[in-house]
């Protein structure tokens, strides 16, 4: 008999975590519907909030290194991660916020977001 169908506490078990683990997913996904517009399952959110405001996503292709930083204007650190866990990387060359933000979505792929 499979565990999922045993009647005994084992079975109680297995079914409460499954069940869990469909409640957290759900409640995650609508959590990133209802504060950030975006699914679970995209890298490419609208809109990020960081430093204090928001970041919109701009209407370009993705961009690779070579452009995001010559666009943000210096080397990019690692700044937060977006809502889809993806790195967010900004250059902040004082405490200041910055201009631009680019979430990584490939290996020399990123997002341009842009300060509202």
């Amino acid at each position: 008999m499979s565990p999922i169908l045993a009647p005994g506490r084992v079975g109680n078990i297995i079914r409460s975590l499954m069940i869990l683990a469909v409640l957290v997913l759900l409640m995650r996904t609508a959590y990133l519907l209802w504060f950030f517009h975006t699914p679970a399952w995209t890298s490419r959110p609208g809109e990020i909030r960081y430093c204090g405001g928001w970041y919109e996503r701009l209407d370009r292709p993705d961009v690779t290194d070579s452009t995001a930083i010559s666009t943000a204007g210096g080397r990019l650190k690692m700044v937060m991660r977006s809502p889809v866990w993806r790195p967010v990387m900004a250059h902040r060359p004082s405490s200041g916020c910055p201009g631009y933000l680019f979430a990584k979505v490939g290996e020399n792929a990123y997002v341009s977001y842009r300060a509202e």
